[in-house]
């Protein structure tokens, strides 16, 4: 008996120290979790679908004021000569940030003497929108535009008389340039503000010489704005942060695959050492009473794993019929570890008809042994009420009491009690079950019939 008690502490002393000096030795991968969230989707700057002819058209009329600087400078200074100014255009966004436009630009203006004239041109412009270098690409058009452009046109500002009878309107070359600023308060308006110059020649007024760019018309003007057509730009979707994200999974993966692999071995190195304990258990007839220790597959669910079966036939293997009562009187209750039987909920129905074959064992060391049985039948209180659950609870250790009736256990020597909706174990479905002891002597109860 000494021996075979030392031989199980020094198996369960080798198990314990070859599972630390393996945990000790393994080399463990560090698995970083990578920042996974949903992607909102970016826009490209380098693509966008310029859409058709009839999109992306803008209209506009401003009003201000505008002056005329030219040479020969005349009496005067910049504030004598302001005088009210119209400016009207239309255009087209050819993409999110280059348009083209066609204005006309008119009233009076003062010359060199101060004498009251009128003056008109027409210019053609190109625009680059400065403010999408400083915004997101967007399918909604921006708040601000910000837009200097540059052009060129026809002005007329004096006639030309070749005698006293007889003129001709003089229309001169022009340079246009400035910036022109929008703020959209709605999808197709927008207010308009710009600050523009055009640049033409020294008889623009009728005075000067004709051959230098010399004579300038400042002018700034406010206004109102329409788009027409459809004023949205499509960008495509930028696919570099999927394609990032895509790389960080990847190589999360093989960090996991690695781990794995670690565990893999190490649970193999495990398995291979419990079998040559279980061996060493098994050649000195101890299985049987410890070989529970070894069943941890199911960790975190109960299951019926025959320990109770096992012990019990540990504990009887090596005594006769007539030194069994004798030998444990000490212990005149239960003989073994209890053994439970798993329903399906709701009903006395086991989840395995597979548990029928632990009854039948359970049958024949009752009878061989003229032990007593008792049956504990429960039910999960996380269903059902109170009283649905104790009769159910009934209606389990029965159905127990009846099989073990029908395997030879005399209904006399099998006592029961209902022990209604519990809380056992944390899964409920592990509550839902009968529960069946040996004894070797029983408090009187109520028979399970």
């Amino acid at each position: 008996m000494k021996k075979s008690i030392l031989i199980s502490l020094l198996a369960l002393s080798m198990a314990t120290s070859v599972h630390a000096s393996m945990i000790d030795s393994l080399q463990w991968v560090t698995v970083d979790n990578p920042d996974l969230h949903r992607l909102a989707p970016t826009l490209t700057t380098d693509y966008v679908q310029l859409g058709k002819s009839s999109q992306h058209w803008f209209i506009g009329v401003q009003g201000g004021a505008s002056a005329f600087i030219g040479n020969p400078v005349g009496c005067g200074d910049l504030f004598d000569r302001i005088m009210p100014s119209f400016n009207a255009y239309v255009g087209k966004w050819i993409t999110p940030d280059v348009g083209v436009r066609l204005a006309f630009q008119g009233l009076k203006y003062k010359n060199s003497n101060l004498d009251m004239a009128d003056y008109q041109l027409g210019h053609a412009d190109l625009m680059y929108d400065v403010a999408n270098l400083f915004q997101q690409p967007s399918e909604r058009l921006p708040k601000f535009d910000f837009a200097p452009f540059i052009g060129a046109g026809l002005v007329h500002g004096a006639d030309q008389f070749y005698t006293d009878k007889e003129r001709t309107r003089s229309y001169l070359f022009i340079l246009t340039y400035g910036i022109h600023a929008r703020y959209h308060f709605g999808e197709r308006f927008y207010l308009s503000g710009e600050l523009g110059n055009f640049t033409t020649f020294r008889d623009f007024d009728g005075y000067g010489s004709h051959g230098k760019l010399c004579d300038n018309m400042p002018s700034l003007t406010l206004g109102i704005g329409f788009n027409f057509g459809t004023p949205r730009w499509y960008h495509a979707i930028d696919a570099n942060p999927y394609i990032n994200q895509n790389d960080n999974l990847l190589a999360y993966v093989e960090r996991l695959e690695q781990s794995n692999k670690q565990l893999r071995d190490q649970r193999s190195i495990d398995r291979k050492t419990l079998d040559e304990l279980k061996k060493i258990l098994e050649i000195e007839g101890l299985l049987g009473k410890y070989g529970y220790l070894f069943d941890n597959s199911d960790v975190g669910n109960v299951k019926n794993n025959y320990r109770g079966l096992l012990s019990l036939r540990s504990r009887l293997k090596g005594m006769n019929e007539y030194a069994l009562p004798y030998s444990l009187q000490d212990r005149p209750n239960v003989l073994n570890i209890p053994i439970y039987f798993f329903f399906e909920l709701g009903k006395a129905k086991l989840t395995d008809n597979s548990q029928l074959i632990n009854l039948d064992e359970l049958a024949k060391v009752a009878i061989e042994h003229n032990l007593k049985v008792h049956i504990a039948g429960a039910a999960d209180s996380a269903t059902g009420s109170e009283n649905v659950n104790s009769a159910l609870s009934k209606e389990r250790a029965r159905f127990i009491a009846k099989e073990l009736s029908k395997r030879g256990v005399p209904t006399d020597r099998m006592k029961g009690v209902s022990l209604g909706g519990i809380q056992e174990f944390s899964n409920p479905k592990d509550n839902r079950y009968s529960r069946v002891s040996l004894y070797l002597e029983i408090d009187d109860e109520q028979p399970t019939n």
